[in-house]
């Protein structure tokens, strides 16, 4: 391939894979603004061909410390031999890192040793998203129809109107 093809074929595949992401994020908006968690859909070709399935997967739940002080404070008080003196005191990182496990696995900001809450620590759950498990065959499949003319108008439909709104 000549550098001229190369680089009209990198410049071709960046306007495509710029209009296909937010195609895609487009679709995930949908997805999490119309479905409930846990709902699954199945993703089936225009011949009846299964390749895959789509659900709303609840959002991941994480755990952090949002107050430094107020777990150190804690800390000092509850679990006074997790507590580290270097040129500054602090928590050591392995006791905080086994607490934020410990809350994102549990969903709770309580101690595991006393049940008392954790001043600093925080759980919150993420936004829900669309998680997508494809056959083994998908990508042949697609192929396939693509090859066949059955994907013609939807893959269209997501390139089309970065030719026509001139998108970069």
């Amino acid at each position: 391939m000549s550098k001229d093809d190369t680089a009209l074929t990198f410049a071709l595949l960046k306007v495509l894979s710029t209009r296909i992401g937010k195609a895609k994020k487009n679709a995930d908006a949908e997805i999490r603004d119309g479905w409930q968690v846990k709902d699954r859909n199945s993703a089936v070709l225009p011949d009846g061909t299964k390749i895959g399935s789509v659900t709303l997967a609840k959002g991941k739940l994480t755990a952090d410390i949002v107050n430094q002080d107020a777990f150190l404070e804690w800390v000092l008080a509850t679990h006074p031999d997790a507590v580290e003196q270097v040129t500054v005191t602090r928590v050591n990182p392995d006791f905080a890192a086994r607490m934020v496990a410990f809350a994102r696995a549990t969903g709770s900001t309580a101690d595991p040793a006393t049940g008392e809450e954790v001043p600093g620590l925080r759980v919150q759950e993420g936004d829900p998203y669309a998680m997508t498990i494809l056959t083994d065959d998908a990508a042949e499949q697609v192929a396939k129809a693509w090859q066949n003319g059955e994907l013609t108008e939807l893959i269209a439909s997501l390139v089309q109107p970065a030719i026509e709104g001139g998108e970069s």
